[in-house]
């Protein structure tokens, strides 16, 4: 798909109607295949708040919401990058304050998470006992593929390496593009990831299973904070009916669009605004997705992709 038809469809995808409100949906009825936990842009640090950015009141929100989702009784938690920022150490301080949940954690790396010193860049996918830089894991027959969307990012590897060198060349022609998102925030999928995204939709096409898709940098919509291959992955997404959604932080102000329909949903940060905390329970169900948010996250549904379309 060429840039400009890619952003012409994006903007169409934007312009139509995003979801239902849970008070314009009707009851609830059925029982969800899937609920679970989700948090996102914790980013710790043990420092003085810069603007909207609360770093050690992210402690007692994060406390509150360990609460609230830990009295859910969910299979697991979704915690979708930047746990931290600035110092490694912090990592130690964070995750303890996870385990009260008393369900696993599945973690993404973000950004923010290699804010650290080179040396200890190769430690951050083991400290969050992440089994690999991206993953899959089933639960209640729904296939979870984690995505890694640090794979192509010069933060991510120590400042001489070959493949901060790769990451800063690709920036610096994405620059030159014009493009909006050509921000060293940012990041994208690999070949090698691209590849295994694509088997591991194909198997999940094969065995009828749904999919919800999660990285840290949004794919959609269009803009500063978008990743860098965010073609290639809307085309792969499309090409394979069994995705229900993509979820995904960075954009501490959230965000959402619908395209091909298929939701794409921006969470916001639990960071901002030291006494509002911002986390959500999701629940998929057979027909629709449904998100109940809490604090600075919105509550609302949408429906799964082909449900109630008419068939040709």
């Amino acid at each position: 798909m060429d840039r400009r038809r890619f952003l012409a469809l994006s903007a169409a995808a934007s312009a139509a109607p995003l979801c239902r409100s849970l008070a314009q949906a009707g009851p609830p009825g059925g029982v969800p295949l899937l609920s679970f936990g989700l948090i996102t842009d914790i980013q710790y640090a043990d420092a003085e708040a810069e603007g909207e950015r609360h770093y050690r009141s992210s402690i007692p929100k994060l406390k509150a919401a360990v609460t609230t989702l830990a009295a859910e009784k969910l299979p697991f938690t979704l915690h979708l990058g930047d746990c931290i920022d600035r110092d490694f150490k912090s990592y130690a301080t964070i995750l303890p304050l996870l385990v009260p949940l008393g369900h696993p954690v599945h973690h993404l790396l973000g950004n923010h998470d290699y804010t650290v010193a080179d040396g200890e860049k190769c430690r951050v996918t083991s400290t969050l006992g992440m089994p690999h830089d991206y993953y899959m894991f089933r639960s209640s027959g729904v296939r979870l593929l984690m995505l890694d969307t640090t794979d192509l990012a010069a933060y991510k590897y120590p400042a001489a390496s070959p493949e901060a060198k790769t990451a800063a060349d690709q920036l610096k022609q994405l620059a030159a593009t014009g493009a909006k998102n050509a921000g060293s925030w940012n990041g994208g999928l690999g070949t090698s990831q691209l590849a295994w995204l694509d088997r591991e939709l194909t198997a999940a096409d094969a065995a009828a299973e749904k999919v919800i898709l999660c990285g840290h940098h949004p794919i959609l919509p269009p803009n500063g904070h978008q990743i860098w291959t965010a073609n290639p992955v809307v085309a792969l997404i499309d090409r394979h009916p069994c995705v229900v959604a993509y979820f995904n932080g960075h954009n501490h102000a959230g965000a959402e669009v619908v395209n091909n329909g298929v939701p794409y949903i921006t969470f916001k940060s639990l960071l901002h605004q030291p006494e509002v905390t911002a986390f959500a329970v999701i629940q998929l169900y057979l027909d629709r997705l449904v998100i109940t948010g809490h604090g600075r996250e919105k509550s609302r549904e949408f429906p799964l992709r082909g449900v109630g379309e008419t068939k040709r």
